[in-house]
Formats: structure tokens, C-alpha cells, sequence
């Protein structure tokens, strides 16, 4: 009798060997459940053994072992051991597909086209969403993975950037120089599509691929599903820090993230090269760590809940809606990551242009479709200092005073009102974007409290402002200044649109 064992630990398996080995054995679980397969196998908590007594029977199961694990449905690319039991709706599966043909598939010649690009629609909120993808005819697992590991039991199995993304042969002329894989790790590797999820990004062109670092199989048939979007909401993701937290968080939800058994996930970017632009190779790469404890994932949650992806409605005869854009969610999801406050580099969102768009924009115009939310988190989030709450509400009660006395100065004239308002604001935020020095910021921030008169919330704490004020943490104060600026929320005539500035008040950018 002949066996073959894949080993999580086995030397040369790598966090996508590993997530590979999860989907396999998230598979083998799926078949154990619908199918009456023809081999056995066994599957312990690191390792998975299959066993043969003949050549057919080995040829016969692993033709229909790839042939299940990798299929097309109506030109989607349709993973069943990745689902569990609960198969995602149409346009999720639609979201993955255009997730996979982007990075892993990212090479033309790793997939073939069926035809131009489907056009569908879905309800949410009784408002209907388009959505496109692009119809394979096959793609390289599904069409070749059989043969492939075929090759391997043979030695021949050779390691490509297809099956592992950035995988080169070091020297091009010389084959010697083409890393071969053994069948322990080939098989691992074949699955990696099953055990990884990949979404296409919506602030630039490219796709995030997750891949859970898995280290224990007992659960892995639970685990996958959960790391899965289930919703259209959940596919809406802005960059690599966005994708991994907000995966994190719906393991996090099943109670499944412990260390023991996914102590990481791993988020690559690909994106399109400037020199090929029939390759999308990795980009950038970060690690995510979490555990059900963790402080990052708590926060994450609290910046998800109150910047979740909502459609909105374009106005149309026929109710169609659109996903909203957020631009704050993955500035916090980064800078969390990065051990920063949620808010650092703030300041870039009220100065940038949107470049992501076909006519770039300020990006400080789209805010005032997210101020509800900052609102809501400048009195939900937990400060990492006491000083940093102060600022924020130290400003907007001098804002309040400020936009209260225009608005006694203006009560005959709303037109007037408003416009004073508006110049207001953006003298404000020339101010602090345009403080260069913490010198310049501290004259900014004096500036608009002493013209604002007597301020409670600077009366009650104003020892702990002192320290964001200093020549180290100027920036961050800065920071806190535009949000605060950003996030408020008058009452009646005070709520003004951010956006709606007189001509040749706002910045040359």
C-alpha cells in the first residue's frame, strides 16, 4: 500500500502551503459530508494521510478530488470546500471570482475568458445594485491542477508564479535553476485557492488576497467559511488593513480566533506594473496579529460600526444605489495596525485630492458623508490619552460659540449666515493645515479659542492638553484639530455642507 502524508509543519511549507492545506482538508471535509468517496484518508489536527493499494485507485480519486474542489458555475469560479455549509449569494461569489482572476489569476495565461463582461444586479435597502464580472471558460487549477500533481509524484511538478504568486525561476536560460516541489508540498500548494480569500479593492486598481497562517486542521472546516464574506457589504473594502480587520472581526465574531489556531493573516496587494500590464504580482504585504482579546480588534470594530459601508441612491426612476467610499475606515484600519492612533495623518485627508476617481476631487469633500460617523466616534472610541478627547471637544465648542454668534449677527439674512459659516470653516482649516511648526499650530488652536471666549471643556482639563502640544506630538494635535473640524454637528443653521465654499476661498492644491 502506497500513502502520502501533508504535514502543516512539513520543511518548506509556507503560510500559503499552509492556508492550501486547510482548504484541502476544508474539502476532504465537504466530500466526507455529500460524497461516498472512493479512497480514505485520515486527517489529525497538523497532517492529512491518504492511501492507495493500486495505481487506478489513486488516479481515479485525485482526478475526482480536483475535479470537485475546482469548478465553474455560469463562469464563476465556484470553490466548494471554501463555503461550508451555506453557499454565499450570487454576488459575493462574483466578488470573490473578480478577486481571484485579479491576483492569483492575475497572469493571462493563467485563465481563459468566456465572453465580455456580465452585467447583474441585487436588492439592498430597497435600492438595486449593479455589479460586473468577467466569465471564465477555465482557469489554471481547474483546468491542469490534476495534472500538475501528477507531475509532482513524478518530480517534475515545477513551482511558477501561477500556483505561487512572486515565484520566479531565478535564471530564465538555465532550467536547472526552476525549483521543484515534492508531492508533500505540491498538493498543499494546489489548494491555496481554496484556502485563501481574495476581493478586488475599491480606492485603486488591484486586489487583496488573505491568507490565514493556519496551525491546526481540527477546525478548519469552520474556520475558512468564517473568515468568508457573506454580504455584498462585507466585499466593500478599501485597502489591505481594511480587508484582513474586517476578516478578522467576522472570525472574531464566531468565536474561532485563537492563537493556537490562526495566530495571523497574512494581506498581500497585487497590483499592475507599469512595465507588464498583463501581470498584477505582489505589491505590498502585511501580517495582521490577533487574538480574541485583542485592543485592535475591539477599536477596529467600533471604526467598522460607525464607517460601514451603506448604499446610497443615485436618484434614478428605477431606485439603482451605489456603494459609498470610505476614507477613513482605512486610515484607521492602517494606522492601528501600525501601533498609531486611529486618527494619525488626519491631516492629509483635509489637503489631498482623490486620485482613485476620473476627475480628482479634495477628498475633503466626500467627508461631510462620513461626519455623521466621525461624530460618532470622537464619543465612542477610547483615547489612548485623556488630552486627546479634550482637543476634539474643546474645538467644537469653540466652533459652536463661533458659528452661535454669526448665526445672532445673521438672522434676517439665512444666504449671508450661511456663507459667513462657510468661510468660517475653511479660515479654520487653512489655519491648521497651513501650520507648518508647532508654533504655528499652537497660535492656530489659541486663535480660534480666545475668539471663541470662555471654554469649559479647556477650563476643566487643560494640564492634559499641554503634552499634545509639545514639540513632539504637535502633529497629532493637529490632527485632532481638523477632526474635530471635520466631525461637527451643529444644530440647525450650524449644519453647514463642508463643501459648499464660496469661489476662491478654498486651497490651491
Amino acid at each position: 500500500m502506497e500513502s502520502l502524508t501533508c504535514d502543516l509543519f512539513e520543511p518548506g511549507m509556507t503560510p500559503l502551503h499552509r492556508a492550501g492545506l486547510g482548504g484541502l482538508v476544508a474539502t476532504l471535509r465537504k466530500i466526507e459530508k455529500n460524497e461516498h468517496p472512493p479512497l480514505l484518508w485520515n486527517i489529525d489536527d497538523r497532517s492529512v494521510t491518504f492511501a492507495w493499494e493500486k495505481e487506478q485507485e489513486r488516479e481515479r480519486f485525485f482526478r475526482f478530488l480536483f475535479e470537485y474542489a475546482f469548478q465553474l458555475e455560469d463562469g464563476i469560479i465556484h470553490l466548494p470546500g471554501q463555503y461550508g455549509d451555506v453557499e454565499p449569494p450570487l454576488e459575493v461569489k462574483a466578488a470573490l471570482h473578480e478577486g481571484l482572476r485579479t491576483s492569483m489569476y492575475g497572469y493571462s495565461r493563467s485563465r481563459k475568458s468566456s465572453g465580455p463582461a456580465i452585467q447583474e444586479r441585487y436588492e439592498i435597502d430597497e435600492k438595486s445594485v449593479d455589479y460586473s464580472y468577467s466569465p471564465l471558460r477555465w482557469y489554471k487549477h481547474q483546468k491542469e491542477g490534476y495534472e500538475q500533481f501528477e507531475k509532482s509524484l513524478a518530480g517534475k511538478f515545477m513551482l511558477t508564479g501561477s500556483f505561487l504568486p512572486g515565484a520566479v525561476q531565478r535564471h530564465y536560460r538555465h532550467k536547472e535553476s526552476q525549483l521543484m516541489l515534492s508531492a508533500q508540498l505540491a498538493l498543499p500548494l494546489l489548494f491555496a485557492p481554496v484556502g485563501v480569500i481574495a476581493m478586488r479593492g475599491r480606492s485603486k486598481p488591484g486586489a487583496v488576497m488573505l491568507i490565514p497562517d493556519i496551525r491546526d486542521l481540527s477546525t478548519v472546516q469552520y474556520l475558512l467559511p468564517s473568515l468568508l464574506p457573506r454580504r455584498a457589504e462585507d466585499c466593500q473594502i478599501e485597502n489591505t488593513a481594511d480587508a484582513a480587520l474586517q476578516a478578522q472581526v467576522r472570525v472574531r465574531g464566531r468565536r474561532l480566533l485563537v492563537d493556537r489556531q490562526i495566530p495571523t493573516v497574512r494581506g498581500i496587494w497585487f497590483a499592475q506594473t507599469a512595465w507588464n500590464k498583463q501581470q498584477r504580482p505582489p505589491a505590498f504585504v502585511m501580517e495582521v496579529r490577533g487574538d480574541s482579546d485583542d485592543e485592535v480588534l475591539e477599536r477596529f470594530e467600533t471604526v467598522l460600526a460607525c464607517f460601514r459601508p451603506a448604499v446610497r441612491g443615485r436618484g434614478n426612476d428605477d431606485g439603482s444605489g451605489f456603494w459609498t467610499r470610505s476614507h477613513i475606515r482605512p486610515l484607521a484600519a492602517e494606522n492601528l495596525l501600525a501601533g498609531q492612533p486611529w486618527y494619525a495623518g488626519f491631516s492629509r485627508l483635509m489637503t489631498a485630492r482623490d486620485d482613485s476617481i476620473k476627475n480628482p476631487r479634495p477628498i475633503r469633500d466626500s467627508l461631510k458623508f462620513e461626519r455623521g460617523g466621525l461624530q460618532t466616534m470622537t464619543q465612542e472610541i477610547s483615547w489612548d490619552l485623556q488630552g486627546e478627547g479634550i482637543i476634539v471637544r474643546s474645538v467644537h465648542e469653540a466652533v459652536r460659540c463661533r458659528y452661535g454668534r454669526i448665526a445672532a449677527e445673521n438672522k434676517q439674512n439665512p444666504t449671508g449666515m450661511r456663507n459667513r459659516m462657510n468661510r468660517e470653516y475653511e479660515r479654520q482649516r487653512l489655519a491648521f493645515t497651513g501650520a507648518k511648526t508647532a508654533d504655528a499650530l499652537r497660535h492656530a488652536l489659541a486663535d480660534l479659542w480666545s475668539r471663541a471666549g470662555s471654554n469649559r471643556e479647556l477650563q476643566k482639563a487643560w494640564p492634559h492638553v499641554l503634552p499634545l502640544l509639545s514639540n513632539e506630538k504637535w502633529r497629532l494635535a493637529q490632527d485632532l484639530a481638523l477632526l474635530a473640524l471635520a466631525s461637527y454637528q451643529g444644530q440647525g443653521h450650524e449644519n453647514i455642507d463642508l463643501t459648499d465654499v464660496e469661489d476662491g476661498e478654498q486651497e490651491a492644491q
